[in-house]
């Protein structure tokens, strides 16, 4: 069933792509292996820093396999976009477990400076996204997953001198929520405001909800980029509360760079998270440095190499080799990412 399911939203698509053929159809596909040097047992493995975020520590995996149709009519226009694998489920709010999981579906409507937009769209919080061809390197950092992937609800987006600003309404804090995305009656405001500083892009977002009517969730991100030296930079700032019968927070820095050697492109990440109980079960302070390097196969084909290394103030890692669990990480990823 699960295959039917999946089988007949390509089709749809297709077809639907078909019926507009002056629009643009997209697609991308990840598959990977990864190798936890810590050798958790089956099962059990350090998912959140493997580039399709199962809890298999050594495998190959299907991270996202995407397909999506954009376009417009007049002052009108549409996106949609169903995803497949490994990191579908995490922009998706069906719980029967088929195959095919809807990651994008919005209508936006030009009102003459200003855009409105309904349906379900990407955050506009963090400098990292779901698809991996969206992102320099396989894993991805500790601030993105406190962050939302995307939203159902209404936005409308304007200039405002200089500066693009968003406004929105939303369910929850993401799509795929724990509480369920359309079971609450609360509803998330969400914030994005871009401009420019200098030579350097400036964007500040953020969201503010209560799910299930226990919990406040508040969250702010930062990004400034440019380059500095010759060399590309970014700087993405994190933090997040959550405050029910115990609060918990976060706060984190994550720094982006790039060059070139030879043939390869190299892409370099420093992550600091300060968690007190958002993505980990203790009060920790976690650094990540990870190095991606990427070759072009052919146009529109990359495939990737990571080393990662993760240190933490306290053992939340697993770990057979250390007796269950170390304060340390090492992980070896290979990635090929198709996206023409």
């Amino acid at each position: 069933m699960r295959r039917v399911v999946a089988i007949v939203a390509a089709v749809a698509l297709a077809g639907f792509a078909t019926v507009a053929s002056a629009d643009d159809v997209s697609v991308g596909a990840s598959i990977s292996y990864g190798l936890d040097l810590n050798d958790p047992a089956s099962g059990s493995g350090n998912s959140s820093v493997y580039g399709g975020m199962n809890a298999n520590d050594e495998s190959f995996g299907v991270d996202l396999v995407q397909v999506g149709v954009s376009g417009s009519r007049g002052d009108v226009s549409y996106a949609a976009a169903i995803n497949f694998g490994d990191l579908a489920s995490a922009a998706d709010d069906t719980d029967s477990g088929d195959s095919a999981q809807l990651a994008v579906a919005n209508i936006a409507y030009d009102a003459g400076g200003v855009t409105v937009t309904a349906g379900r769209f990407g955050t506009p919080i963090g400098y990292e996204v779901l698809e991996p061809w969206g992102n320099g390197n396989i894993s991805r950092s500790y601030g993105w997953q406190a962050q939302p992937i995307n939203h159902d609800g209404v936005t409308v987006s304007t200039a405002v001198g200089d500066a693009d600003l968003t406004l929105g309404v939303v369910n929850n804090f993401t799509v795929a929520d724990t509480v369920g995305n359309d079971a609450d009656d609360e509803m998330g405001f969400i914030a994005a405001l871009g401009t420019s500083v200098g030579d350097w892009s400036l964007n500040l977002s953020g969201i503010v909800t209560e799910e299930a009517d226990t919990t406040d969730i508040t969250m702010g991100n930062l990004i400034l980029s440019g380059e500095l030296g010759g060399m590309p930079l970014a700087i993405e700032a994190n933090y997040r509360e959550d405050d029910a019968t115990t609060k918990t927070e976060m706060t984190g820095i994550a720094l982006y760079t790039s060059t070139s050697i030879g043939g390869a492109d190299l892409d370099l990440r420093f992550d600091f998270i300060d968690d007190e109980g958002i993505t980990t079960s203790a009060d920790t302070e976690v650094w990540a440095v990870t190095v991606t390097a990427s070759w072009a196969l052919a146009d529109g084909v990359d495939l990737r190499l990571e080393y990662r290394h993760d240190d933490a103030d306290d053992a939340i890692f697993n770990d057979d080799s250390s007796g269950g669990t170390d304060d340390a990480l090492d992980t070896v990823q290979a990635q090929l990412v198709w996206n023409p």
